[in-house]
């Protein structure tokens, strides 16, 4: 499938937000893109709200353009949608100048897509950069969008001077309710994890502070599970409580780190109030199961029944004791287990700050 949209970004030094409003051409000769799934167009028409920003696409500079539009979130909610077998829960959160957006991807196949975008000081250049993690494997690609009406000659634009920055701050804060996507290393499930077990991430994305990198990519977070309930046999859905508790910079500086699972791309839901992690339901199954050989001990009641004259006695035996049978194979069964096999993304809500000094984050690996 096409990559029919992409979120544009604009930069401006004085404004937080900008209007993202415009028509764009992707730069091929600058851009990378050997780990897009798919080939993308390479006009974009961008249209922008107070509370969304919707981006189509067409392989022509006059269009026609995409009718289905992606939908980005800028006013703080969720983007919740299906489109074909898959479900897209998307997110946006402004880091400075850039937008961030999280996109889950769950059906036929789960993934996780991090996007960070940025615009040049003159407004005509559009940076994106894109992560894909698809089980336990990660896909990076930089693509660079321009102005049309900016677009001379097929020379690449000049290199804008950096302008000279002020004095660093001499301390970065991450913020309680930043989000981080982590990848599990270990397996952790309700079916043999038991309270006391630790349990191992590592983060998929880089997390910046006002364009500073922070939490670099592959960062450790360690946690323990503080209760693994099974699913029960008649009621009660399995769970599952982590504590998370570690996190470890590349370079070894370490911090006390305190979150809450807020989306898990695995078998189980995320109780946000909590920060539980539970799994289905099986009302469904149990339903069918009873149902199932209900019908079957009528079937035979019934022709026992006949063999010896009463019919609607037989019918009646056999669908009694069919139901009785599906209920003991009901009571006998359990529930869908949380599973969490290695290579699960699960996306963080800090609920803490993060401190770091700039000699931290300076230091060398040791």
């Amino acid at each position: 499938m096409r990559l029919a949209a992409v979120l544009v970004v604009s930069f401006f030094p004085l404004a937080a937000q900008s209007n993202f409003s415009g028509n764009w051409k992707l730069n091929s000769s600058l851009s990378e893109m050997r780990g897009l799934p798919a080939p993308t167009d390479p006009f974009l028409k961008v249209e922008q709200t107070p509370t969304t920003l919707s981006v189509s696409a067409s392989s022509q500079q006059s269009g026609p353009f995409t009718t289905t539009t992606t939908t980005y979130p800028l006013d703080g909610t969720a983007d919740k949608r299906k489109l074909g077998g898959s479900s897209f829960d998307t997110r946006t959160k402004w880091e400075g100048a850039a937008l961030l957006a999280n996109i889950l991807v769950s059906g036929p196949q789960d993934y996780a897509v991090m996007e960070r975008w940025t615009r040049s000081r003159d407004g005509n250049t559009l940076t994106i950069r894109r992560t894909i993690v698809r089980q336990g494997n990660e896909r990076e690609s930089t693509l660079v969008y321009q102005s049309p009406a900016s677009i001379v000659t097929e020379s690449p634009p000049p290199i804008l001077e950096r302008r000279p920055d002020a004095a660093p701050p001499s301390e970065y804060i991450v913020e309680t309710g930043s989000r981080l996507l982590l990848r599990l290393t270990n397996s952790v499930n309700t079916r043999h994890t038991a309270a006391g077990d630790r349990i191992y991430l590592e983060t998929v994305v880089p997390f910046f502070v006002d364009g500073h990198l922070i939490i670099p990519r592959g960062s450790i977070v360690i946690g323990t599970v503080t209760e693994s309930q099974k699913a029960g046999r008649v009621k009660g859905r399995s769970s599952l409580s982590l504590r998370f508790e570690s996190l470890t910079l590349p370079n070894g500086v370490a911090r006390d780190f305190r979150a809450l699972p807020d989306q898990v791309d695995g078998h189980g839901s995320v109780d946000t109030s909590e920060g539980k992690i539970q799994g289905d339901g099986n009302k469904g199954g149990d339903a069918r199961t009873v149902g199932t050989t209900t019908g079957a001990g009528a079937g035979i009641g019934g022709v026992a029944g006949a063999a010896s004259g009463h019919v609607g006695m037989g019918l009646g035996i056999g669908a009694a004791a069919g139901a009785a049978a599906g209920l003991a194979g009901v009571l006998g069964s359990r529930g869908p287990e949380v599973v969490l096999p290695p290579g699960t993304t699960m996306e963080l809500l800090l609920d803490r700050d993060l401190l770091y000094t700039r000699e931290e984050l300076q230091r060398r690996i040791q």
